[in-house]
């Protein structure tokens, strides 16, 4: 990775000591998004490499993405991103990933129940939370601040997935009181912001698709219990998650 990509991460640790941490703060989290889209040009070409290791399969009339995902133990999403996105057809070779990782590191591929076709097929952006159903703090005024994103309780190791195809930009845990951290540039103008999780499952370059698991939940940074602090900007500006998230039979 070149040198003004250090430059930028060096950025975020100057805002993330100077700049208020003990709330989520909406002018905070500005600066920090801007620096983020600063670095859009260095990110992308950044030095992540994936390393391929798994198996081509021919696809018969009884498969689909759901079965092929449970008979080789791993989630329908991740092997959708193996194959740059295509479903699998009848007789065509299918690629499953079977030991994946990035620089070193394994990235999830476990098959989780909660991430289905239909869930897929949910809405442009899906909900990031699979197995929660719930918000405990909504978007809008919070403790006498902006709150720019919602909140969504879960187990710590609950999965925790991408909204949408697109390109990480940031993954890690130098930006104050959000612990760690991913965010995820989508096509149009939009961004997704994923807080607080235990562990970051990307690094910044890679690209990623909707229902991927890129982190598991926690409560890393200033956070009073295991949840997703979770937003969606466009061109900077903070959305209300709710007004673009698939939101069946979420609770709010």
């Amino acid at each position: 990775m070149g040198t003004k990509s250090f430059k930028t991460l060096e950025y975020f640790e100057y805002k993330s000591r100077f700049g208020p941490t003990d709330r989520l703060g909406g002018s905070n989290m500005h600066r920090i998004i801007y620096a983020i889209l600063l670095s859009l040009t260095v990110v992308l070409a950044g030095c992540s490499s994936m390393v391929r290791s798994g198996k081509h399969v021919r696809v018969t009339s009884s498969d689909t993405l759901e079965s092929l995902a449970k008979a080789y133990g791993t989630d329908a999403a991740s092997l959708r991103g193996a194959n740059q996105g295509r479903l699998p057809a009848v007789g065509q070779l299918y690629f499953v990933p079977q030991a994946r990782g990035i620089l070193g590191r394994k990235v999830a591929a476990v098959h989780d129940e909660n991430i289905t076709e239909a869930y897929l097929n949910s809405g442009e952006f899906v909900w990031p939370v699979p197995s929660s159903r719930r918000i405990s703090s909504g978007y809008g005024k919070r403790w006498g601040r902006h709150h720019e994103g919602i909140d969504i309780p879960g187990r710590i190791g609950t999965s925790i997935v991408a909204a949408s195809d697109g390109k990480v930009i940031y993954s890690g845990s130098g930006v104050g009181g959000y612990g760690n951290i991913t965010v995820i540039l989508h096509d149009n103008g939009y961004h997704t912001v994923y807080a607080h999780a235990k562990e970051n499952l990307t690094v910044a370059g890679q690209r990623v698709y909707k229902g991927q698991v890129i982190a598991r939940l926690g409560q890393t940074g200033r956070s009073t219990g295991p949840h997703l602090h979770f937003e969606i900007r466009k061109n900077s500006k903070p959305l209300n998650p709710t007004s673009v998230l698939a939101m069946e039979g979420v609770r709010h």
